[in-house]
């Protein structure tokens, strides 16, 4: 596995495939940053900087809606609000000193369960995480990798 493929995969959210129609509280709604950059891109590869990857088809790329949001492609929508799932990439300072701590205190506070198989990515352990969302406000499924300080 190349390290680009390796840094795709640093922290990797798969969120619901469900559209949520109950509003986030107020005060706690992310504002409509996303913005519709065009069409599915025609070989499926895109390239994001520093990291490339196949783009299923019928997924769209948007403008991030965060600074640590390397990456964001929705499905059936223009933004996150109207879209019916998300692939989003975040790369940051990590919250927790491993991978798999980061992701058994998410998986603590969204409700959900972190996988017991180690992954390897370029000779880098990571972990997966499931939860049982069905909303675009939090992940589904996730992977965590931490390199170079950085999850």
């Amino acid at each position: 596995m190349n390290l680009r493929y390796c840094l795709l995969l640093a922290v990797l959210f798969l969120v619901g495939c469900t559209k949520s129609s109950t509003p986030q509280p107020a005060g706690t709604q992310t504002p409509l940053a996303s913005t519709f950059i065009g069409a599915e891109p025609t070989d499926g590869t895109q390239s994001f900087g520093d990291f490339s990857f196949s783009i299923p088809r019928g997924w769209y790329i948007v403008m991030p809606d965060r600074d640590k949001t390397k990456a964001m492609v929705l499905l059936g929508g223009s933004n996150w609000q109207n879209a019916k799932a998300m692939i989003k990439i975040d790369v940051g300072s990590p919250a927790a000193p491993t991978a798999r701590q980061l992701a058994e205190g998410f998986v603590k506070s969204a409700g959900g369960s972190v996988s017991a198989d180690a992954l390897d990515f370029d000779g880098t352990p990571g972990v997966s995480a499931s939860t049982s969302s069905n909303e675009l406000t939090k992940p589904q499924n996730m992977i965590i990798v931490y390199r170079d300080g950085k999850a």
